[in-house]
């Protein structure tokens, strides 16, 4: 051991006895790291097939195949399935490995009430102590969905989608509370999950979206907080009547009735 010059400080150095280097945090780090982005590669690319209704509910998910399938190691993929598996996207029995997570009428019911519920109390900080920022966050956001076509095809959804999410996460974000804000993003995307299995526009059934939208910007710019979370509960229970009619792999059910809509929080 001798002092490194100029620093004042020890450096480890090998002995001349040929005493095997420790690596540093930095090489430990270094190392490491290629397989911690291939893992977040494969997190990614997995969560957002299961999100879009490309792998499907209770489909097996095999390790080398997915491994084949998006490019990436067979740890990682296992690694990436671990996470899901706390997102709840992903189910792992003992002898049968991993599948994706199955969907249900019940779970849809529970999740767009618990969202609707969620998001209408963000919605009511948002507006209580939303400032200018806000407000033009939320403008620009609802400017730009308006001006997006709706989706009427796979290659147009996307743009949509992402229009829309935005103009939603504006609403609320001016909530200024970071768990409140993902939670309403987690929410969301389980509830893209089902609107993507059904495989549904919500343009359809003559429903007038645009007009939704529109009727959500006005209340929270002129700060009507309760009839904000009136529109936002309608707006959602009328998604969930339109996944709940067209049934199929969005509820493991047959069509059903429409569902009562959502009250607003208190």
């Amino acid at each position: 051991m001798r002092a490194a010059h100029g620093s004042g400080r020890i450096a480890a150095l090998p002995t001349e006895l040929g005493e095997a280097h420790e690596p540093t945090r930095m090489e430990t780090f270094a190392a490491s790291a290629p397989v911690k982005s291939l893992t977040a590669v494969a997190f990614e690319r997995l969560r957002v097939a299961i999100l879009c209704g490309e792998l499907l509910p209770q489909e097996r998910l095999r390790i080398q195949a997915l491994s084949e399938r998006y490019s990436v190691g067979a740890t990682a993929v296992r690694e990436a399935l671990s996470r899901l598996v706390t997102e709840g996207l992903v189910a792992l029995e003992e002898q049968r490995g991993f599948h994706v997570t199955p969907v249900s009428r019940a779970e849809l019911l529970d999740l767009a009430q618990t969202r609707s519920r969620v998001e209408q109390m963000a919605l009511r900080e948002a507006i209580a102590h939303g400032d200018i920022e806000w407000e033009s966050r939320l403008l620009s956001c609802f400017h730009r969905l308006s001006r997006t076509p709706p989706p009427t095809s796979p290659e147009r959804d996307a743009p949509w989608s992402a229009a829309h999410r935005a103009f939603h996460e504006a609403l609320v974000d001016g909530c200024a509370s970071p768990w409140t804000l993902r939670l309403c993003g987690l929410l969301y995307d389980k509830s893209e999950r089902y609107r993507n299995l059904a495989k549904s526009s919500t343009h359809e059934r003559g429903r007038d979206v645009d007009g939704e939208h529109r009727a959500l910007l006005d209340a929270a710019m002129t700060r009507d907080a309760d009839a904000a979370c009136r529109l936002l509960g309608e707006h959602f229970a009328a998604t969930t009547e339109i996944i709940l009619a067209g049934g199929s792999s969005a509820t493991n059910d047959p069509p059903a009735p429409s569902v009562a809509r959502s009250q607003p929080s208190a």
